[in-house]
């Protein structure tokens, strides 16, 4: 029931998110989708893959490519798209708890959710930096296939 609740969650929030960022209304549902994909691989990952790192790499490569899937069909950059549905990937609660060991000087809590948050903001730029080379070659291909292809009725 707990990993429900995250996924609704995750959801609201992107949604949220997408609100203030004024994503039109009809592209709502489509952002909130997107957080509740994020949520629900991230929890499939995390329940088979120990490294933290890794697993918030894979969810952001499903993150990205999600967002650049929905962007090609509508028309709009990715970075649309991209921003609510990586909502669930912030580590707010490691930063939050980090801070609170900074200040409370329990040098343990701090330097243990200060390298968990590191490994997530990592992994997070590792994955879309991964999707992004892979969209662009393909976009890249596939504008050169489209060139030899006219080219090829020109001459």
């Amino acid at each position: 029931m707990e990993n429900i609740e995250l996924v609704v969650l995750s959801v609201i929030a992107s949604v949220g998110f997408a609100i203030v960022f004024q994503i039109d209304k009809k592209d709502l549902i489509l952002a909130g989708i997107g957080g509740g994909l994020t949520r629900i691989f991230y929890l499939i990952f995390m329940s088979f893959i120990p490294s933290r790192i890794i697993y918030v790499a894979l969810t952001a490569i499903v993150a990205a490519l999600y967002s650049e899937i929905v962007s090609g069909i509508k028309h709009v950059p990715a970075t649309y798209f991209v921003y609510p549905t990586i909502v669930p990937l912030i580590p707010g609660d490691l930063f939050y708890y980090m801070c609170v060991g900074l200040i409370t000087k329990d040098m343990l809590v701090f330097r243990s959710n200060a390298e968990e948050c590191l490994l997530s903001l990592v992994g997070l730029s590792v994955g879309f930096v991964i999707c992004s080379f892979v969209t662009n070659f393909m976009r890249i291909r596939k504008l050169a296939t489209m060139a030899g292809n006219s080219a090829d009725k020109v001459y």
